[in-house]
């Protein structure tokens, strides 16, 4: 048999009421180039949508959010976060903005474009934009903020073909501002390159991207489950989301994690295989060992 090795370097910490999933440290080092320069390693294609004055986001209510989200972004001004939806869709919001970028997990940027035609930017803007107008985030009622989220993809939608190079799509960006005089203007536009929509959260995207487990610190009131920290294992594919998990008990009891540290599912390997219900996915097992799957 042949089996793929993954290096896992994370713990889990389980609270009273819910359970989060942190790294300690993260090895990504950014790529250094032929001039000297160092940048990040991918573009990341994604919708970007900016807000009309009187409708900017009020993010001192950023603690209403529910669930709470763990901002990884290094700054109050910014929120970044995994969508509920969707743990490789990362949601960035400012005042004036808000962004929703594709995390492939992979070392390929090929996918990070492929990957845009089966994931629905749409779904997660609406999830998301309910959320923010729910806890008083968003100034507007929840049909402004549903309507909105319409209209946007109703403009985006024809950059949404892959024989052109999907780039994203921006509504209302700085510069139509600026050909209007500064004022908004109920357009959207391609960008001239993918990395403009990411813009100078590309680093912390590349860090989300090598490091699927990377989170902030958790908080005080959690105990850490020890064990897991630069642990090796490997699992061979079987089918579409089944996996044969190498040195596993056929009978062996588990947990399964969203890359978010939601609690999926509980149950028994069968046989030492796993079928996953959706990746990407984190097994934990109880002799303290993991195991991060994906598609």
């Amino acid at each position: 048999m042949k089996f793929t090795k993954f290096l896992f370097a994370g713990a889990f910490c389980a609270g009273a009421l819910t359970t989060s999933l942190h790294a300690a440290e993260c090895s990504y080092e950014p790529p250094v180039r032929e001039s000297g320069s160092t940048g990040a390693y991918f573009e990341y294609p994604a919708v970007s949508l900016y807000l009309f004055e009187g409708r900017y986001l009020d993010l001192s209510k950023m603690d209403q959010r529910e669930p709470t989200v763990k901002n990884v972004s290094g700054t109050d001004t910014v929120w970044m976060y995994r969508s509920e939806l969707d743990s490789t869709m990362i949601v960035i919001a400012s005042e004036k903005v808000v962004k929703v970028a594709r995390v492939a997990y992979s070392d390929n940027q090929d996918d990070f474009v492929d990957s845009l035609f089966s994931v629905h930017h749409d779904a997660v803007f609406k999830d998301e934009f309910a959320r923010l107008q729910k806890a008083d985030v968003f100034k507007g009622t929840a049909e402004q903020a549903d309507s909105l989220v319409n209209h946007v993809f109703e403009l985006c939608g024809r950059y949404y073909w892959k024989e052109g190079g999907y780039s994203g799509c921006e509504f209302n960006p700085p510069e139509l501002r600026r050909r209007n005089g500064g004022k908004d203007i109920d357009k959207a536009d391609v960008p001239l390159a993918s990395s403009a929509v990411a813009g100078i959260h590309a680093f912390r995207l590349d860090t989300l991207n090598f490091c699927p487990d990377y989170r902030f610190a958790t908080d005080t009131n959690t105990t850490t489950i020890p064990g897991l920290s630069q642990a090796r294992f490997s699992f061979k594919k079987l089918g579409q989301n089944r996996y044969q998990i190498a040195g596993a008990r056929p009978n062996s009891p588990y947990k399964a994690f969203s890359l978010n540290g939601q609690l999926i599912e509980s149950g028994i390997l069968n046989g030492g295989a796993f079928t996953a219900k959706k990746l990407p996915v984190i097994l934990l097992f109880n002799d303290g060992r993991s195991i991060y799957l994906k598609d």
